[in-house]
């Protein structure tokens, strides 16, 4: 309420300033200005001074930082209208456009900067933008963009402010932004920021002082009193500070500034003629001016015509946006040819205002990638294209890729190419017979056509097709449809969508078979069809099991009569036995497993755990005093990849080396897939150990033995079957101290230099132990030591029922041993080396 009641006080101060700076009355304070292009310097700003409308455009660009420019000293309070667009670019140390121009109430947009009547972009320093009393741009559109600091623009309403079809462009000026606009106390719940709330044309506000409480209907954003003289701007056209709906019969009107002027106001423009009431930049077609400056129809000997080339060399003339269509107003001829790419939506009929004079291109005419065209009707007057040169050296028409396009034009006269033949491919929305009509309807060789194929034809008005789908398997759907709407050809559409997804853009589907991303197509005749008297069928196959698809069938190439399509249609095929689930081991113990458990489409898991014990005949074959064990390095382990950096071409080899093993691995598993395609490959396991529940993520295996080898078999398993299985072979971790011994005696037997360790193998090692390392030291002193090892293998040591005898060239006074297990190494303390008795 607070806001409120400010921005209603700061509405009030604002009509007190106006009146102080003499706009009380419009009618004795009334200045037009001519365009004005302010740049570089301060006190060009001065050029704004007592303006009170800009019958043209303002441009404010190109400051540098002057700390000799303060731009809150310039405010232009009697400034309410500019006719044409409004530009501020790289305007440094501009901070706020608040105070500038406060009284600004219209932007009518007559002359446009591309398609825009507003542009603020690359304002460096600009941290609020603010129109308090703007309520209209009439023609045109927004753009503000590139301006780091400028943050307060989520509240504004620019598509309310802009009257005409098109897109606004508002980017916020930083990622960074914190500031928000809650706009609280606006009625519109819009605003230029926290302090000033947005209006718009109809906000149409009596003066307060003058207890007005409606302002006559030409009014636009406020009056002084409630006559058609007392109108802050006018809505539409001003007749000497008075708003009228015509101008009189004594006065011209100029559309492009909305003004009546006098003969002599409007002849005071240069370049300007009377033609009939209006005031001119042209004369039209069969016109021409006379010494008098006045438009009167040509002598038949006359030429009478207006011919616009090109800007430059390259003999092409481009309509980018409206700006550009606005430069060929009058124009009949084109020398060269005429390009028309538009990207962005604009108003048609603006174009249609703009190029209704045109008549004849001499070159050829090429409409593409305009993506937000629908119409073409602003080229209904154009009689001829001569086609010199040609696009291509083929076409002197060309429609391409114009993705919303709907509907051609019906010339008001003959149409004719002189040259050359038509190419229209890629327009989505434009349907077969109005292409055929339009082809008809010109004047040209046809032989020379290129036109949309039946793979891209689009229907104009399709009858509703009767399509039912049904799953037959989990491999194929049959689609049935009646025989009566059954034309020569037939497009059959579908893809995977996943589920829970309905919405299919028709753009999609209209597109080319070869930019249609994700759908499948099969182009169908009778002859690829079932009947059944009534009905055509179709077996869809090599689907994916229990999949869902997205179909749609069109029938289409005989007459608009058989034109049908269906109704996107959802369908899932049938189950197949599930894929094989995926197994993973997450975290271990000496003593459990925890497995990380996924699938699809299982009812139940079946676990077989086989426990696999190391194989001792095996191992003691080897001998590992010998043949020491050492642990495989990683390759792909970071310490690994940070020694062989330097070998580049190693290392590509080997990421490719892994790339063709997985390649292989996946291919094989999908070779073998145990599915109702390939039965045989559905492998039968023994009895079943363990069954999970469906929705089973995680599973844990206790009471294991410790550094065990396990060779874990998972089945996804539903109605039809089980999975192939996936194996994962993991052993337990070891156990600390596990490999100790729990007994060690050390003897020297006298007089000799025999030395005699007794041992037993230890209970429950992690694994098997392979070796067994005997330490032998004498510490001589502090800092000198004798030793000595010795190596025996578990086998050697259990034929020697644990009694190891060595014969020693020196003396020990302490002996250890260290165990080597398969899951590494540990040693004893050392024990005194004593005297043996020699009594057995």
């Amino acid at each position: 309420m607070f806001l409120y009641m400010a921005y209603l006080l700061l509405t009030v101060v604002t009509f007190l300033l106006m009146a102080t700076n003499g706009l009380s009355d419009p009618l004795t304070e009334h200045k037009e200005c001519k365009s004005l292009d302010i740049r570089t310097e301060c006190k060009k700003m001065h050029l704004l001074d007592n303006c009170t409308a800009i019958t043209g455009s303002l441009m404010i660009t190109l400051f540098p930082k002057s700390p000799e420019c303060n731009f809150s000293l310039y405010s232009f309070p009697k400034l309410r209208e500019i006719t044409g667009f409004v530009i501020f670019t790289e305007v440094l140390g501009l901070r706020s456009i608040r105070n500038m121009f406060p009284n600004l109430t219209v932007i009518r947009g007559r002359q446009l900067f591309l398609n825009y009547a507003l542009g603020v972009t690359t304002m460096d320093d600009l941290e609020l933008l603010e129109f308090p009393s703007l309520v209209a741009i009439q023609r045109g559109h927004v753009y503000i963009s590139d301006n780091q600091k400028l943050c307060q623009l989520n509240g504004i309403n620019a598509d309310r402010l802009t009257l005409s079809t098109g897109e606004n462009h508002i980017v916020m000026g930083s990622k960074n932004c914190t500031q928000s606009d809650n706009c609280k106390g606006c009625d519109s719940n819009f605003c230029w920021s926290n302090l000033t709330c947005q209006r718009f044309e109809n906000d149409n506000l009596a003066h307060f002082d003058r207890n007005s409480e409606n302002c006559h209907e030409e009014c636009l954003g406020g009056c002084y009193n409630a006559t058609a003289a007392g109108c802050v701007v006018c809505r539409g056209l001003t007749n000497a500070g008075e708003c009228v709906k015509q101008c009189p019969a004594d006065k011209y009107l100029l559309e492009q500034y909305q003004r009546c002027y006098t003969r002599d106001e409007c002849l005071a423009h240069p370049g300007h003629f009377t033609f009939g009431f209006d005031c001119v930049t042209f004369c039209p077609g069969g016109y021409k001016p006379n010494t008098e400056m006045e438009c009167v129809k040509c002598d038949p000997q006359d030429p009478c015509i207006s011919v616009c080339s090109p800007e430059y060399d390259d003999k092409y003339v481009r309509i980018f946006n409206l700006a550009d269509a606005d430069k060929l107003r009058g124009c009949q001829i084109i020398n060269g040819s005429l390009i028309i790419k538009i990207r962005s939506q604009v108003d048609e009929l603006q174009l249609e205002q703009s190029l209704r004079s045109l008549r004849e291109i001499r070159g050829h005419l090429k409409i593409s990638r305009s993506s937000q065209l629908i119409s073409l009707r602003f080229l209904r007057n154009l009689r001829r294209i001569h086609g010199n040169p040609l696009e291509n050296r083929h076409y002197a028409f060309v429609l391409y890729d114009n993705k919303q396009l709907t509907e051609l034009w019906e010339p008001t006269k003959q149409l004719e190419f002189e040259t050359g033949g038509m190419f229209m491919h890629r327009n989505n929305k434009l349907c077969n017979k109005h292409m055929r009509d339009f082809q008809d309807r010109v004047r040209h060789d046809k032989v020379l056509d290129s036109l949309q194929t039946s793979d891209q034809e689009v229907l104009c008005g399709p009858a509703k097709l009767q399509l039912r789908v049904q799953a037959r398997s989990h491999r194929t759907m049959m689609l049935s449809w009646p025989k009566e709407q059954t034309s020569v050809e037939l497009e059959l559409i579908y893809r995977m969508v996943p589920f829970g997804e309905t919405q299919v853009t028709e753009t999609d589907l209209e597109a080319p078979i070869c930019t249609r991303i994700n759908w499948q197509r099969l182009l169908l005749f009778v002859d690829d069809l079932r009947e059944n008297g009534t009905h055509y069928s179709y077996q869809l196959e090599q689907l994916h099991p229990n999949t869902r698809y997205a179909c749609l069938l069109r029938t289409f190439g005989g007459d608009l009569q058989h034109e049908a399509r269906s109704e996107l249609i959802y369908v899932q095929t049938q189950r197949d036995i599930p894929k094989s689930p995926l197994l993973a081991v997450t975290k271990k113990t000496d003593t459990s497993l925890s497995l990380s458990i996924g699938a699809q489409d299982q009812e139940y898991f079946v676990l077989n755990v086989f426990e696999l014990p190391d194989d001792e005949a095996y191992m003691d074959e080897r001998n590992f005093c010998k043949q020491p064990p050492f642990l495989w390095q990683d390759m792909d382990a970071m310490r690994w990849r940070s020694i062989q950096e330097y070998d580049y071409d190693d290392c590509c080899a080997h990421q490719e080396e892994l790339a063709d093993d997985q390649h292989f691995i996946d291919e094989m598993s999908t070779m073998y897939r145990c599915s109702l395609d390939a039965p045989e490959n559905c492998a039968t396991l023994g009895a079943k150990q363990l069954q999970l529940a469906a929705n089973t993520t995680t599973y844990d295996l206790r009471n294991l033995e410790r550094y065990r080898l396990y060779s874990l078999q998972l089945q996804a398993c539903n109605k039809f079957g089980c999975s192939s299985v996936t194996t994962l072979n993991e052993r337990t971790n070891f156990t600390l101290g596990a490999d100790s011994l729990t007994e060690l005696t050390a003897c020297r037997v006298p007089k000799t230099t025999e030395y005699i360790m007794r041992f037993p193998e230890p209970s429950k090692p992690n694994g098997l132990v392979v070796n067994y390392v005997l330490h032998y030291r004498n510490n001589v002193s502090n800092e000198v030591v004798e030793t000595h090892l010795s190596c025996l293998t578990r086998r050697d040591h259990a034929d020697a029922k644990f009694v190891h005898v060595n014969n020693l060239n020196g003396t020990y006074n302490e002996g250890a041993v260290r165990v080597h297990s398969l899951a590494g190494d540990v040693i004893t303390p050392f024990v005194a080396i004593t005297w043996c008795d020699l009594v057995k």
